[in-house]
């Protein structure tokens, strides 16, 4: 297995379990619309970010370099902004048609924000 694979093979591996908390808590943050996929979209954007920094720090282990680090970095974040893209195409129109229930910034807001 040459030392992209394996780097790319670990990224994935701690990626997507770091990924399972980052997604889990966004959703707890802020409900997805979008339906299903949405959520997977939501999912593999969280995962191509999470598993950059292993797939770098792998690579730079088995001696790959510069050279090979880089690449496989840029190219884990480019593939996160793409199913981020794609995400968005799915949830931009589920949210129009959402009220929206801010009631602006109040005084009882204001005393009990803690700032």
């Amino acid at each position: 297995m040459s030392h992209a694979a394996l780097a790319l093979l670990v990224g994935l591996i701690l990626g997507s379990i770091f990924a399972t908390f980052v997604a889990r808590r966004s959703l707890d943050e802020e409900k997805i619309h979008g339906g299903a996929p949405a959520k997977v979209f939501h999912f593999l954007g969280a995962l191509g970010f999470c598993m950059t920094l292993p797939t770098v720090i792998t690579a730079l282990l088995l001696r790959g370099g510069f050279t090979l680090a880089f690449p496989l970095g840029i190219g884990c974040v480019i593939a996160a902004f793409i199913a981020l893209l794609i995400y968005a195409v799915f949830e931009y129109p589920a949210r129009a048609g959402l009220a929206l229930d801010d009631d602006g910034w109040t005084e009882e807001k204001a005393r009990t924000s803690g700032l």
